[in-house]
Parts: C-alpha cells; sequence; structure tokens
C-alpha cells in the first residue's frame, strides 16, 4: 500500500519514526549483518507499534490527569472516535498537539529502551559500521599526508604505492584498491635459498595498478608527508604523541 497524500504519507513517517530511532540506535552498538528487508520492516514496524501504544497510554493518562486537576478538557477522544471529521475540524490544533506529543513520547521511549539495554548488556562502546579499509584509508589518515601501502598478493608477490583509490563498500571480493606514484615497485616471490626476490621500479611506465581484493593476502599502511613524503604517525597516535606533556 503506498500513500498518495502527503498527509498519508507523514502520518505513515510518523507511525514507524520509532521503530527507525530504535534500530538506528541499536546498530550503533551492534556489527553489521545482512538480513532480508522483510526481517527488518518487520522489526521496525513491531518496534513503532509498541512504543506508539505505550506512548498513546501515557498520553492519555496525562490528558485524564489534567482534566481530574484542572478541569480542562484539552481532547474528548470518545468524542473523536464517535463524530470523527465534525469534531476534528473544531479541534484540529490540539488533535495535531497531542499527535506530536504521542510522536516524541514514543521516540523519547525508544532512546530510554536503547539505552536501558545497553546497560543491561554493558555495551559501553559503539560498534563503527565501516570497514577496516576505510578506517585504514581515511579515519586514521593524519592531515595533509598519503597513505604508502604494501599489498602482499596471494601468490606471493607484492606492490609498493600511493594510494590512490578504493572501494569503499561492498563486498569484499567486490573491492579493488588502486596504487599509483614514481616510486610504484613491483617485488616478485620469495626465491630458494634465501636468495632476494626480483624487485622492480615500475612507476615510471605503469603510473597506476588496480588490484582486486580476492587476490590480496594482507595490506600494510603507513602514511607519508604530502609536502616532506617522511613518515607521519597516523591520527590516533598523533593525537596521543600530542597529549603527552
Amino acid at each position: 500500500m503506498v500513500p498518495q497524500t502527503l498527509g498519508t504519507l507523514l502520518s505513515f513517517l510518523a507511525l514507524v519514526a520509532p521503530g527507525i530511532v530504535f534500530e538506528l540506535l541499536r546498530e550503533r552498538r551492534r556489527a553489521g549483518r545482512k538480513e532480508s528487508a522483510f526481517r527488518e520492516a518487520a522489526r521496525v514496524a513491531l518496534g513503532s507499534l509498541v512504543f506508539t501504544v505505550v506512548s498513546c497510554l501515557l498520553v492519555l493518562g496525562l490528558l485524564a490527569v489534567v482534566r481530574l486537576v484542572s478541569g480542562t478538557d484539552l481532547l474528548d477522544v470518545a468524542k473523536l472516535v464517535t463524530d470523527g471529521g465534525a469534531y476534528a475540524k473544531t479541534r484540529l490544533w490540539p488533535i495535531v498537539g497531542v499527535a506530536s506529543a504521542v510522536l516524541l513520547v514514543a521516540c523519547a521511549l525508544a532512546v530510554l529502551v536503547d539505552h536501558l539495554v545497553a546497560r543491561r548488556g554493558r555495551e559501553i562502546v559503539a560498534v563503527r559500521q565501516e570497514t577496516a579499509w576505510r578506517q585504514v584509508f581515511r579515519t586514521d589518515r593524519p592531515d595533509n599526508s598519503v597513505p604508502w601501502v604494501h599489498v602482499h598478493l596471494v601468490d606471493d608477490t607484492s606492490f609498493f604505492g600511493y594510494l590512490r583509490s578504493h572501494t569503499a563498500s561492498g563486498t569484499p571480493d567486490e573491492r579493488e584498491i588502486v596504487l599509483e606514484g614514481d616510486a610504484l615497485t613491483y617485488l616478485g616471490p620469495p626465491l630458494r635459498g634465501g636468495d632476494t626476490p626480483e624487485q622492480k621500479l615500475i612507476g615510471d611506465r605503469w603510473p597506476r595498478v588496480v588490484i582486486p581484493a580476492n587476490q590480496i593476502k594482507y595490506l600494510r599502511v603507513q602514511y607519508r608527508s604530502l609536502v616532506t613524503d617522511e613518515r607521519v604517525p597516523a591520527r590516533e597516535r598523533l593525537r596521543v604523541l600530542e597529549e603527552q606533556p
């Protein structure tokens, strides 16, 4: 069922908002996992239903308390149900206010439940939803520097070069990494007897190399200054060094 009007669309978004808020908060504390769209949608819908029902009970209880204490009837729910549109036209803004209160309380309940679940499970650290490649190539890279990467392949050959680009998303087998630079170097497989393997400087002839991730055994990364080409510490390590007396 597709919402046909703006009001219907906004009502639908408000209805599922608490479940979405709860799921987004939970995803910060757990590793990403693959699920079907049906399971994700069902979990959001169920969470929204629970939070909204509890929120409605709380708001209706508050309205009842206000009615008993001050005698002010902010919203007659029974009349709204029986008279429908006629009553809604005369009490439009109170209805909007109560609906907004229900939404805010439901979202607040989602935040509270996430906090309680995290505290009960001792989830004190948020799980970063990013790949190790993004971590070392972007998050840990200091300002005004470029990663110098050693790519060791499954056939025991290697490439050394400056990072040009890499695939930031997708499955590991679909990712690629591109190295570049005049210092781009190829290192052959180890030789028998401990002899020095073949080493070629190929940057003068082949300015870039594209390597699929399914051929990579491991990566080693360091950071070079764009100004001096000297090695610089990673961002987190740099922060620690700066804080030392």
